[in-house]
């Protein structure tokens, strides 16, 4: 089997169907990291061309083969606590502040949290650490922390809690201990049941809307680089309808969605509170 590589035409239309089936647009580039992860696939399934697992592909022959090549050619790489100060406010105003409006009588005792596109989970299980560390504070209230990717392969990584050593490299020597059992011969770590339990996983495409009640804070960070304007207008709509009066977005710099974000306050360079 020689598979070295898509042609141009080959890659054209892989990338137009990833386009229409996610919304990524890949760069003109990116044709051998597409070629190296579309090959693996070719010979997990015994298949001898480009051209025939295109077809193999779109012709639907195998159900599920759609998301296995969502896995294949979808980026996922995350720690714990990336980007601290993001995590920072989290802790030290936004979850002050509904605490006190709740108090205030001004909200409901319920905390709505959506990591959007959550890889394999660490972003999600972060900010239950954060929620966990001020749940004497939280008691009697009813909280919801919902992850979502659209690989259902990541969604299972997720779901089982267990972490390679790189993923908690930022994460202090206090927390480990306290959040994480290391497993055997340095093998990585798993992380305690009690956060399992706090959090939801789901497959969910974020050109779809999200059905689910408004959220108070909204975590979608570094995913947009791999979408076009379309795309993106398509994703922050939904996004912004799915954030509750009051709710915050919390976005990554290399994101480039400052300009769809008008009907948004701006607090800061990274985050964005819908108007009450």
């Amino acid at each position: 089997m020689d598979l070295t590589k898509l042609t141009s035409g080959e890659f054209d239309r892989f990338r137009t169907f990833i386009y229409g089936e996610t919304g990524i647009r890949l760069a003109d580039g990116k044709i051998t990291l597409l070629s190296n992860r579309i090959r693996r696939r070719l010979r997990e399934l015994d298949i001898e061309s480009f051209e025939e697992y295109y077809n193999f592909l779109t012709q639907k022959k195998l159900e599920g083969e759609l998301e296995h090549f969502i896995d294949a050619v979808t980026t996922n790489e995350t720690h714990f606590f990336r980007t601290g100060g993001h995590f920072d406010w989290f802790i030290d105003s936004f979850l002050p502040t509904i605490r006190t409006e709740a108090s205030e009588k001004k909200r409901d005792k319920s905390l709505r949290i959506w990591s959007a596109a959550c890889s394999s989970g660490e972003e999600l299980y972060t900010l239950a650490i954060c929620v966990d560390e001020s749940r004497h504070q939280f008691a009697g209230w009813k909280i919801s922390l919902l992850g979502s990717d659209i690989s259902e392969t990541m969604i299972s990584a997720a779901r089982k809690g267990v972490f390679p050593n790189r993923s908690l490299h930022q994460t202090t020597d206090e927390r480990r201990s306290r959040y994480f059992a290391q497993l055997q011969n340095d093998a990585g770590w798993s992380i305690r049941s009690r956060l399992i339990d706090m959090c939801e996983f789901k497959r969910h495409n974020l050109l779809d809307p999200m059905p689910n009640e408004p959220f108070d804070c909204i975590f979608i960070r570094n995913v947009f680089i791999y979408f076009d304007k379309k795309s993106k207008e398509v994703a922050v709509q939904n996004l912004i309808h799915a954030l509750a009066p009051g709710g915050f977005l919390v976005v990554g710099p290399a994101d480039g969605i400052y300009d769809l974000l008008g009907e948004l306050n701006k607090k800061t360079i990274f985050l964005y509170q819908k108007p009450y």
